[in-house]
């Protein structure tokens, strides 16, 4: 009788054929959520109340933390894009699109091997305009909520984790994590 493969094993069966820098697996206990983050969307970020992505469209914080926590297992990785200088916004802007088309397919590889998921990076990029608050998303099934809006402090816990998010004036560092029970 043959051993079946664990989850990392399945996992790593296909991840390698994507542009991946770096990859951790992690239980949801060990990300640092807080409910503050909130208020960071909703002081700093351009995209709040504009998204269907972003709060106040999505479900309050303690909800969002909830769905996170309800997976056994959370699969975090990230991208780096050579860019002619960190503070080009449309360079960044297009290697951000490229990080979300591959969260979107790595999502897909982890729904057809786990089953449901909840996939989480940077922000819907879908649609050049939004329709919130006007009419429904055009793409529900597809938009990826931030990590952020999720009560999630990625940048603390990248750091707890050793990722490497600093590569210079000319790499920009995006991080995506896939929930999922395994």
């Amino acid at each position: 009788m043959s051993e079946q493969p664990d989850f990392k094993q399945i996992v790593e069966g296909f991840i390698y054929d994507y542009p991946v820098c770096e990859f951790h697996f992690l239980t949801p206990e060990e990300l640092v959520f807080s409910d503050k983050v909130r208020v960071i969307c909703r002081e700093d970020c351009t995209h709040y109340g504009k998204s269907w992505a972003c709060p106040p469209a999505i479900r309050p914080v303690d909800g969002c933390i909830a769905a996170c926590r309800a997976f056994s297992h959370v699969f975090l990785f990230t991208s780096v894009a050579q860019v002619p200088d960190v503070m080009n916004f449309d360079a960044c802007l297009e290697a951000r699109r490229d990080h979300e088309r591959m969260t979107r397919e790595i999502k897909a590889q982890f729904e057809k091997n786990f089953g449901k998921v909840l996939a989480l990076s940077t922000g819907c990029m879908l649609c050049d305009t939004c329709t919130y608050p006007d009419a429904p998303c055009r793409h529900p099934e597809e938009r990826l909520s931030t990590i952020e809006s999720h009560g999630i402090l990625i940048m603390e816990t990248a750091s707890r984790l050793g990722v490497t998010m600093d590569c210079g004036n000319d790499v920009v560092v995006y991080i995506s994590l896939i929930f999922f029970n395994a």
